[in-house]
C-alpha cells in the first residue's frame, strides 16, 4: 500500500504555545491508518525545530501527503506544497481540516493541490490511499478534465469504531514537550449556536464507549513521558450524556486512574438533575480541575440570537458552584457579533466583571471578535453587511499574512466600534483581574512597560472608556504574542 506524510504547517505568526500541544486532528487520522496497516508518519511545522529539514530528508519517500490547513496556515501550507512539487513532483497533495472543509471549491481549484478532503477525515484518506477510483470516494473534491468534481459528503463515523490515539506515532521531541496531553471521548455537539462549527456541518454528537475511554486514560498513566502532566478531554460537549459522563468518572475514581484534567460544559448543565453538588463532588475527586464554559455575550439579546441557551445568570450560577467545589471555572466570550451594538458589548463586560470579582481563580478567555463560518445565517449577515469574502486560496494567503486571527477587525465593515472591538480581549484580560495575576500573564516583555500598561487597562476597565487605544495599538505592533 501506498506510504502518507500527515504535516502540520506553521501558522502565518509563531506563537510559543504552539510547542507544548499537539494537533489531534492529525493524530486520530494517522492512528487510524496505522490500525488499517498504512504506512504513515506525522511533521509538524508549528512544533518541530528542524521542520523543513526532516521535511527535505523524507518528502522523496512517500506517495502521497497530508495537510491539515486552518485559515492562518494556508501561507505555511502553499510554501510546503512548491516545495513538495519541487522535491517529488509525483507526490499526491491531499488538503483538509476546517479552511478546506468550508471551501471546497476554491482550495481544489488550486494548482498545487490534487485531492481535497472535505469532513472528518480518517476512513476518507485511507480510501485515498489504498488506491480507490476517486468517483467512488465520498468526501473528496478533486480535478477532471479542467473541472472541479466534488463528490457527496460521507457520512459522520462513529468515534467508538476508531482505535485510541497511537502516541508512538508522534514524533519525540513534540510528544516530551506536551503540557497539556489531549483525549477524545466524543465528537460534535446536539446543540444548535449559530456560530459553531459543528452546528454549520451538522456533526451531530457520537461517542466512545466508557471502556474505551478508561483504557485510554490508563495508556496515557503508564506512560514515563505524560508523567506530572495535566490532560484535557478535548470533546467539544463532554457532559451530554451525564450517565455515562458519570460511568467515566467513578471509573477513574475506582480503578485509581486519577490524573488532573479539564473538559468544556456548558453552563445550564449545572442545575439539580444534572451537573448538581454530587457530581460536582465526584469531578473533584477524579481530578478535574477545570471546566471550560462557552459564555459567548452578558447580552440576553445576543445569547438568544446566536441560539446558545444559556442566561447571564447562568453563568455566574456556574461559576458559583464550581468556585464551591474547588474547580477552576473559565469563560470565553466574543463581540463583534452582526447586529451587536455597544450597549450589548457593555452588557459582556460587566458579566465578565461579575464573574472576576467572585475570585481569582475565574480564568477569562477573550472576548475575541467574532469571526464567520461560511453555511451560518450569521456569515450571510456580515456579507450583507458588505464584507467580500476572498474568492482564492492565494487571496486568503494574502489575508492571512502578519494577523494573529482568522480575521482581522478591520476588514469587516459590520463592526462599528472597531477599537472597542479590537482591544477589548488585552484591557479584560490585564484590567478586569488583580495587578498581581496579570502580571503572571505569558507575555515577554520588560516588568516595568508591562505593569505601567496593566495600570492603564485598570484605569480604562473602571472608567470603562476604551476609546483611542493608543498603548493598545503600539502593544499589538511590538509586543504582541
Amino acid at each position: 500500500m501506498a506510504k502518507i506524510l500527515l504535516i502540520n504547517p506553521p501558522f502565518n505568526i509563531p506563537k510559543e504555545n504552539y510547542d507544548s500541544s499537539v494537533s489531534v486532528g492529525l493524530l486520530s487520522i494517522a492512528s487510524y491508518l496505522h490500525s488499517r496497516g498504512v504506512t504513515v508518519e506525522i511533521l509538524d511545522g508549528a512544533r518541530q525545530k528542524f521542520f523543513w529539514d526532516l521535511l527535505a530528508g523524507k518528502i522523496a519517500d512517500y506517495d502521497y501527503v497530508g495537510l491539515s490547513v486552518m485559515t492562518t496556515q494556508i501561507p505555511g501550507a502553499l510554501a510546503i506544497c512548491c516545495f513538495i512539487r519541487e522535491k517529488n513532483s509525483h507526490c499526491q497533495i491531499i488538503w483538509g481540516g476546517s479552511h478546506p472543509t468550508f471551501f471546497v471549491r476554491e482550495t481544489a481549484s488550486h494548482p498545487l493541490i490534487d485531492i481535497v478532503n472535505y469532513g472528518e477525515g480518517e476512513l476518507t484518506t485511507e480510501e485515498i490511499v489504498s488506491g480507490k477510483n476517486l468517483a467512488e470516494i465520498k468526501g473528496i473534491a478533486y480535478k477532471k478534465d479542467g473541472e472541479i468534481v466534488v463528490n457527496p459528503p460521507r457520512e459522520l463515523h462513529n468515534p467508538a469504531e476508531t482505535p485510541l490515539f497511537n502516541w508512538d506515532l508522534v514524533p519525540t521531541e513534540i510528544r516530551e514537550n506536551l503540557d497539556l496531553i489531549p483525549s477524545l471521548t466524543s465528537r460534535g455537539c446536539p446543540h444548535q449556536c449559530t456560530f459553531c462549527i459543528n452546528a454549520i456541518l451538522k456533526n451531530r454528537w457520537r461517542f466512545r464507549m466508557v471502556e474505551q475511554v478508561l483504557e485510554d486514560l490508563r495508556i496515557i498513566k503508564e506512560k514515563d513521558c505524560f508523567r506530572g502532566k495535566k490532560l484535557r478531554f478535548w470533546d467539544e460537549n463532554f457532559f451530554v450524556n451525564i450517565a455515562r459522563a458519570k460511568e467515566i468518572v467513578d471509573g477513574i475514581v475506582q480503578r485509581n486512574l486519577i490524573i488532573p484534567w479539564e473538559t468544556t460544559v456548558r453552563a445550564d448543565y449545572i442545575r439539580s438533575g444534572m451537573i448538581d453538588d454530587e457530581l460536582m463532588s465526584k469531578l473533584h475527586q477524579s481530578g478535574c480541575y477545570l471546566l471550560s464554559f462557552g459564555a459567548e455575550s452578558g447580552s440576553s439579546r445576543i445569547l438568544k440570537k446566536i441560539k446558545k441557551d444559556v442566561t447571564p445568570e447562568q453563568i455566574i450560577n456556574s461559576a458559583k458552584m464550581c468556585l464551591q467545589h474547588d474547580i477552576i471555572p473559565q469563560y470565553s466570550f466574543m463581540i463583534g457579533l452582526p447586529g451587536e451594538e455597544k450597549s450589548d458589548m457593555m452588557m459582556t463586560l460587566d458579566l465578565i466583571d461579575k464573574l472576576a470579582k467572585l475570585s481569582e481563580k475565574v480564568q477569562i478567555l477573550g472576548p475575541q471578535a467574532f469571526r464567520p463560518y461560511p453555511g451560518s445565517t450569521l456569515y450571510e449577515e456580515c456579507l450583507a453587511a458588505g464584507w467580500q469574502a476572498p474568492r482564492t486560496l492565494d487571496e486568503w494567503a494574502h489575508l492571512a499574512e502578519n494577523q494573529l486571527s482568522y480575521l482581522d477587525v478591520k476588514n469587516f465593515p459590520r463592526v462599528k466600534e472597531k477599537n472597542l472591538v479590537d482591544s477589548m480581549e488585552a484591557y479584560v484580560r490585564f484590567g478586569s483581574h488583580s495587578i498581581k495575576s496579570a502580571l503572571g500573564s505569558s507575555v515577554s516583555v520588560n516588568k516595568l512597560l508591562k505593569l505601567v500598561f496593566i495600570l492603564i487597562c485598570k484605569l480604562r476597565w473602571k472608567l470603562r472608556f476604551f476609546a483611542w487605544p493608543l498603548e493598545f495599538k503600539l502593544a499589538k505592533k511590538f509586543v504582541t504574542k
